[in-house]
């Protein structure tokens, strides 16, 4: 997926929690998460409607659709929690959220591998013939400067 999403890594966990002491960061935290969930949820969209087999799409769907309700809640605990900054309640809640969005982000991902396979058996594929033809292009180098050892008095350009 070619977009960073800040929340899909284990920084932002800490981010989040880390501001459970300082409620002034969490606006412009939930801001950016907002901005790449809606990036993430194009691509989730795409990313569904092209993986297979369907299930696989649905899952992709489902579980997106459901990270977005977890960041819904992230945001509005974020919101109360600057409204009442010494509320331990609060604070408990933002990560229990915070753990719950995590939690998702990691079954989106599990998703998207999921449809990701026969991409990369291709990738793999293609890799290895690349290295064959590596390997055929300096035997074909060798050969055509003479440096390999011939068994009899033929050219390499004879059987070329």
């Amino acid at each position: 997926m070619p977009v960073n999403f800040l929340f899909l890594s284990p920084v932002f966990f800490f981010q989040m929690t880390k501001s459970v002491t300082n409620p002034e960061e969490l606006g412009g935290l939930a801001s950016q998460m907002t901005n790449d969930y809606g990036h993430l949820a194009l691509q989730g969209r795409m990313a569904a409607a092209t993986a297979e087999p369907e299930e696989i799409g649905f899952q992709i769907r489902t579980r997106v659709q459901e990270l977005g309700h977890g960041c819904i809640f992230l945001v509005q605990k974020a919101g109360a929690l600057q409204i009442c900054p010494t509320d331990s309640y609060t604070k408990r809640e933002l990560i229990e959220c915070a753990r719950a969005v995590t939690e998702k982000v990691s079954l989106v991902l599990s998703a998207l591998q999921a449809g990701n396979k026969g991409t990369q058996a291709c990738i793999t594929a293609a890799s290895a013939v690349s290295g064959i033809i590596a390997d055929l292009d300096t035997t074909i180098m060798f050969a055509t400067a003479g440096t390999l050892n011939a068994e009899n008095n033929e050219s390499f350009a004879d059987h070329r």
